[in-house]
């Protein structure tokens, strides 16, 4: 498995989740020379400095909540064991 598979691409944004990686569960967000992390249990920011402007959080944050279901699988796929 890759080490940090993109789910999805968003805005020009990389939405990854990486294989070896620690709780709690969370997306890491890349891209237009900032990055950020959201937690995903809490849909709460990990970073507080992150590059990004607010309205490009604000859409991140709608994206990730929206699609918080398919994150929070592809979580369980890297990091919980039979």
């Amino acid at each position: 498995m890759p080490m940090s598979p993109v789910v999805f691409y968003f805005e020009s944004l990389k939405f990854k989740i990486n294989a070896n990686d620690h709780n709690p569960p969370h997306v890491h967000i890349e891209g237009r020379g900032a990055k950020i992390r959201i937690n995903l249990l809490t849909l709460q920011f990990m970073d507080a400095k992150t590059g990004f402007s607010n309205r490009t959080l604000e859409l991140i944050l709608e994206e990730v909540t929206r699609r918080q279901n398919e994150l929070t699988e592809e979580w369980r796929k890297y990091h919980e064991k039979d």
